[in-house]
Order: C-alpha cells, then structure tokens, then sequence
C-alpha cells in the first residue's frame, strides 16, 4: 500500500531540481542517450519533492540491476 505524501521542499528547491533534472536530460540526449519512461517519472517525482536524490539513484541502479 502506498501513502500519498505532501512533498516539503520549498519552491526554490523544486526549480533547483527541475533544472538539474532538465540538464541530466540535456546531456544524455548529447550522448545519444533516451531515459526511459521510467526514469522520466522518478525524475518528474524527484523534482516535486517527492523523494530525495539518493531514492532517486537507489530506483535508477535497481531498474539497472546495480543494487
């Protein structure tokens, strides 16, 4: 069961990781690179403040059987 949680970051924070979401993006397309739809929502749900950045690497490695 999931528990819906009000994100606690304020709105500097959440431009912070909108932008450093948005530049991660931009790179991998530099390399050639697509993030998946997977990874586009943890982003998304990252930048809303609903997790934090080692969550969002702890789901990235696991989707990628580095665990």
């Amino acid at each position: 069961m999931s528990i819906a949680t009000t994100p606690t970051i304020s709105a500097a924070e959440r431009e912070l990781r909108e932008r450093v979401v948005a530049d991660a993006a931009h790179s991998s397309a530099m390399e050639g690179l697509d993030a998946g739809p997977e990874y586009r929502a943890d982003a998304a749900a990252y930048a809303s403040g609903e997790f934090d950045a080692d969550e969002l690497v702890r789901r990235t490695r696991a989707r990628w059987g580095l665990a």
